[in-house]
């Protein structure tokens, strides 16, 4: 997993089943959904930084309790976590052998009875210490406001105008993503670019599995948000 900051990406790809799941820790039934990969890297012969897999059986859940899913290292192929929904908005990660290794946790937000962003958490089990991140920057959410009228009024006359020629384009007006997960005397750990979709990863205070954990959530949270 190494220790090197790199740019990455969630992939998502046509889901693939998974020839010998059991004998690698899955479901009978497991599909590899997405890959993990860096940002300079997008083309799909690429060997990614990590594949996620999950059951083709598991329930449909909410948009706050997405179905487990598995991790598992790229170039080699080894386990690397689990991740279950412990609760709406909380989910566990466990290791391969099934110690608990975090617990990521993700606060809605809302308008009232007062303005709170989007807030995702990791809880560590072996220390105190935790790591937090806002949706959108302040100055970002302002400008979002203070312009949302304008935006309003395009998106209402491109869907019109879409209704009419017949176009699928998708005008909706996205809300400010980009999220800092940051914890005290450490800094920035992990930094999503909602333009670009890509997270700058620092892993000096943050696990490699975790910062991936967290981008495969907060990308299944904003899909199905969309």
């Amino acid at each position: 997993m190494g220790t090197t900051p790199h740019t990455f990406l969630v992939a998502a790809n046509n889901p693939v089943p998974v020839s010998d799941a059991q004998a690698l820790g899955l479901p009978a039934d497991a599909e590899m959904t997405s890959t993990i990969r860096l940002a300079t890297a997008r083309r799909p012969e690429d060997t990614p930084l990590a594949r996620v897999f999950a059951a083709r059986s598991a329930p449909r859940r909410s948009r706050s309790t997405p179905p487990p899913f598995w991790l598992h290292g790229g170039p080699d192929g080894r386990p690397w976590c689990s991740v279950h929904p412990a609760a709406p908005d909380t989910h566990d990660v466990h290791t391969p052998d099934g110690a608990l290794l975090a617990r990521i946790s993700r606060r809605p937000g809302r308008l009232l009875p007062w303005p709170r962003r989007v807030r995702w958490s990791v809880r560590f089990t072996d220390t105190p210490r935790q790591v937090t991140g806002k949706e959108g920057t302040w100055y970002s959410w302002l400008v979002h406001v203070v312009t949302a009228p304008a935006w309003i009024l395009f998106t209402l006359f491109a869907l019109l105008y879409a209704f009419f020629d017949g176009t699928t384009d998708d005008h909706s007006f996205s809300q400010p993503a980009r999220t800092r997960w940051l914890t005290p005397g450490a800094g920035t750990l992990l930094d999503y670019r909602g333009v670009r979709e890509v997270y700058r990863l620092a892993p000096r205070g943050l696990d490699v599995r975790l910062a991936y954990a967290l981008a495969v959530l907060q990308t299944w949270e904003r899909k199905r948000g969309a």
